[in-house]
């Protein structure tokens, strides 16, 4: 309880959580929420502009665009989940085990490969990772997930340095706690705080990085509606119907600024370093 109050009181932070949970609710409702089939075709209504029952207007093959954005939604909350739940099921036990452990595998081996993959800007990675799968939603998730990883390897890492060396946990091995338990049911609680914070964080980036592979051809394929996919088929209509990537662009950008908000609030709640 006191720690919902102390994210109440972030203003901004909350700002994000509604923005959040708004669009969790319009991928649950989707269904309800569009007034027309995302990928239903009307050639009488080509391009038409926002107004009447096309609220965002349409396309140029007269799909109904607010009804593709609201679909959309589904994507990107798929894509936050799966990207970052790779990232941590790849993230978090090589960093537990690497901080824990230490020696020639956690500096020379993990540390350099962590430095290594983090030399290069993430959406190249993702890019570079991405064009050897393959096209697709699956692989575009595997790439972000990949890309991601290195991120959780360090944070997990700094937070087991920082705790292996606690009274509690010399006191567990004196009692004859195996180390894979110390490790899990010991450490990793306490070092859930600083996980957390970036997973909402790498959401945003998520995102992002999904509407960008999807933008590039790498993602999300056709007709499946994609707010990255949506820009990349209206950029040839820009000149004569501009709102095609107004309102997609506008979704990745309030989604993205929902979370970055978000995981800011959490950081000022759950960092014992930010005192308010």
């Amino acid at each position: 309880m006191k720690t919902l109050k102390k994210f109440l009181r972030t203003g901004l932070g909350v700002l994000g959580g509604i923005i959040i949970l708004g669009l969790i609710l319009m991928a649950i409702f989707a269904q309800q929420l569009a007034p027309f089939d995302p990928n239903a075709q009307d050639y009488n209504a080509i391009l038409l502009p926002p107004g009447g029952e096309h609220l965002f207007g349409t396309d140029d093959l007269g799909r109904d665009i607010y009804s593709r954005v609201v679909y959309g939604a589904q994507i990107s909350i798929k894509a936050a989940l799966l990207s970052v739940g790779i990232a941590i099921l790849i993230g978090v036990p090589i960093g537990l085990l690497s901080g824990y452990f230490g020696g020639f595998w956690d500096e020379w081996v993990v540390m350099r490969s962590v430095d290594a993959m983090q030399a290069f800007p993430f959406l190249i990675l993702a890019l570079a990772i991405a064009a050897v799968l393959g096209n697709g939603f699956g692989n575009a998730m595997i790439a972000i997930g990949v890309g991601f990883a290195p991120a959780f390897i360090r944070i997990t890492r700094g937070q087991v340095l920082q705790l292996r060396n606690m009274e509690y946990i010399h006191a567990a091995k004196a009692t004859g706690v195996k180390e894979l338990r110390i490790i899990f049911s010991h450490i990793l609680p306490n070092a859930l705080n600083p996980i957390i914070i970036q997973s909402t964080l790498a959401m945003a980036s998520g995102i992002l990085a999904e509407a960008s592979l999807s933008y590039l051809g790498l993602g999300v394929q056709p007709p499946t509606p994609s707010w990255g996919s949506m820009l990349n088929q209206a950029q040839t209509i820009m000149t004569e119907s501009p709102y095609a990537t107004i309102f997609p662009g506008m979704a990745i950008f309030l989604v993205v600024l929902g979370f970055n908000l978000l995981g800011d609030g959490l950081q000022q709640t759950l960092d014992p370093r930010i005192r308010k």
